[in-house]
């Protein structure tokens, strides 16, 4: 499967704003141009996540690329490999997947 690393970058207050109803997105949190850290929402919306405690001091932004709705099962996996590609200064043990699926990040 294919995914296009392009999305908005936004501030943490607008994920309980404007994009409050969004499901299904990969997260890359950055400050002054390094990534920090890299999650996913699946279920529920973007609008109830919470930003993890040791990014929450921090000046940053956030990347969202949105994940189309068949390859929703595989979020996880996803965002494992935009980990792995991008080397957060924070890892997310979280992202985990087996090693039957193929990611190709554009």
């Amino acid at each position: 499967m294919k995914i296009k690393l392009k999305g908005d970058e936004v501030f943490p207050s607008q994920i309980k704003g404007r994009l409050a109803y969004e499901k299904n997105v990969i997260m890359i949190f950055k400050s002054q141009g390094r990534v920090l850290f890299v999650d996913y929402v699946k279920e529920g919306s973007l609008g109830s996540y919470e930003i993890p405690p040791f990014l929450k001091n921090r000046m940053l932004t956030i990347q969202i690329v949105l994940v189309p709705e068949e390859y929703s099962n595989y979020i996880r996996c996803i965002a494992g490999e935009v980990q792995n590609k991008l080397y957060p200064l924070f890892r997310n043990k979280n992202l985990a997947c087996n090693s039957e699926l193929t990611v190709i990040l554009e």
